[in-house]
């Protein structure tokens, strides 16, 4: 399934908070639930989805790393607020 990361995502979503940043914004609004949460670990992106594991697409997970670290670097006032992407994602 596709999963499109939006500038209003960008602009509400809450750097480095797993449950609230761009991410898991975007997750949301696509499986309807509230009930979702995101993060990178060594093997890649982890996303929980009504406690269920999805996994980026292989093709992908190199741009969603990339984007969530530059949205955590939000935090900081010189940060560049990343562009949105488009991603696949699967059960």
């Amino acid at each position: 399934m596709k999963i499109e990361i939006t500038e209003k995502d960008i602009k509400n979503g809450n750097p480095c908070d797993s449950e609230a940043c761009a991410v898991s914004l975007a997750l949301s609004r696509h499986f309807k639930t509230n009930a979702v949460s995101t993060s990178v670990s060594k093997n890649g992106v982890d996303i929980r989805v009504n406690d269920q594991p999805y996994f980026v697409d292989e093709n992908d997970r190199k741009k969603v790393i990339n984007f969530i670290f530059d949205f955590d670097n939000l935090e900081f006032d010189d940060a560049t607020p990343p562009k949105p992407i488009t991603f696949e994602l699967n059960q």
